[in-house]
């Protein structure tokens, strides 16, 4: 999940800021619309329990929303993700500078400002 004394910016992609399983979870829904917990197991490999646990705490800390769906003789739950992948990159990014600018204050945005002079 992404907390802020939990980010590791030495792992690759996404797993920076969520676990492997957080990160290949949300990149499935965000590749589709509304998806199962068996059908976002399929699609990820990752065992059915495992999913579930980690749905729980993505619908918790607000990355992903659950639908109930009465549709036919079952009751299931349907996931989605909150926001779009780049939207959720914008919160992330926020919560990340915030943080830098609390913690540094005028040095953080003096570095802001070097960082986009070199691109």
């Amino acid at each position: 999940m992404v907390k802020l004394d939990r980010i590791n910016l030495s792992n690759d992609g996404l797993t920076k800021f969520f676990s492997p399983i957080e990160a290949r979870i949300m990149q499935v829904l965000w590749e589709n619309e509304e998806l199962t917990t068996p059908e976002i197991t399929e699609k990820t490999d990752i065992p059915l329990s495992s999913v579930a646990g980690t749905l729980d705490r993505l619908v918790k800390a607000g990355f992903a929303t659950r639908k109930l769906d009465k549709g036919g003789n079952k009751v299931r739950y349907l996931y989605s993700a909150t926001e779009s992948m780049d939207n959720t990159a914008n919160t992330i990014t926020r919560k990340v500078l915030d943080s830098l600018v609390d913690t540094f204050g005028k040095v953080a945005i003096e570095n802001f400002h070097t960082y986009h002079d070199r691109k």
